[in-house]
């Protein structure tokens, strides 16, 4: 199946994105309203086939939208409703707002997936009403022995110092990520979550 096969069944289609490998459109099929990537030229097809398997998987953690159709050409999942991170942080929920960061990262680092764009996630990430934060653009991230999603988000942190962090320790939250990145585990990710955010955080994830 590819997209042009079923471009005709899709109620309101338009063009909501485009980048280096596809096209993103917006519309609704069966009464659901998706997403569709599709690729812009046969070089890319590779890609926008991981980019399915990839959400396959995190989809089972409950991040990302949700994988709805896979052809030759294009991927479909769940369109997310909200507002890029970088229009909704502020003084009064960023510490909730990262905290949900942490948690969808060290799962992704668990999955052995590294999305590649968690240093600055602030056009990735879409904060829905409810004050959800949903991860899109699965686009770059692979599978890795190493992946490194909550030490690229500590990059974020420290790059937030100016305005929410004035007191942070930066040698300490590197040392924090070192150690991290020898376990990925659940207590080292607490050791993160109480340094940055407090002690209220850190058994929520």
């Amino acid at each position: 199946m590819r997209f042009d096969d079923i471009k005709n069944k899709i109620e309101n289609l338009e063009v909501i994105g485009k980048g280096w490998r596809g096209i993103v459109y917006k519309g609704i099929i069966d009464n659901k309203t998706l997403a569709f990537k599709v690729a812009s030229r046969p070089q890319v097809l590779q890609a926008i086939q991981r980019e399915g398997e990839i959400l396959e998987v995190v989809n089972k953690e409950n991040i990302g939208g949700r994988l709805i159709l896979k052809g030759e050409d294009f991927i479909a999942y769940e369109f997310i409703e909200g507002k890029h991170l970088i229009d909704v942080l502020n003084k009064e929920n960023f510490k909730e707002l990262l905290f949900q960061l942490f948690c969808q990262a060290w799962k992704l680092d668990n999955l052995k997936i590294n999305k590649d764009e968690m240093q600055r996630p602030i056009k990735n990430a879409i904060v829905d009403k409810y004050g959800k934060i949903h991860l899109i653009d699965f686009e770059r991230a692979k599978f890795s022995k190493k992946p490194s999603n909550v030490t690229q988000l500590l990059q974020f942190v420290l790059s937030l110092k100016g305005k929410y962090f004035p007191n942070i320790n930066r040698e300490k939250i590197i040392y924090l990520g070192k150690k991290y990145k020898n376990d990925y585990s659940k207590d080292s990710l607490k050791e993160i979550i109480r340094e940055v955010l407090g002690e209220t955080y850190e058994d929520r994830c």
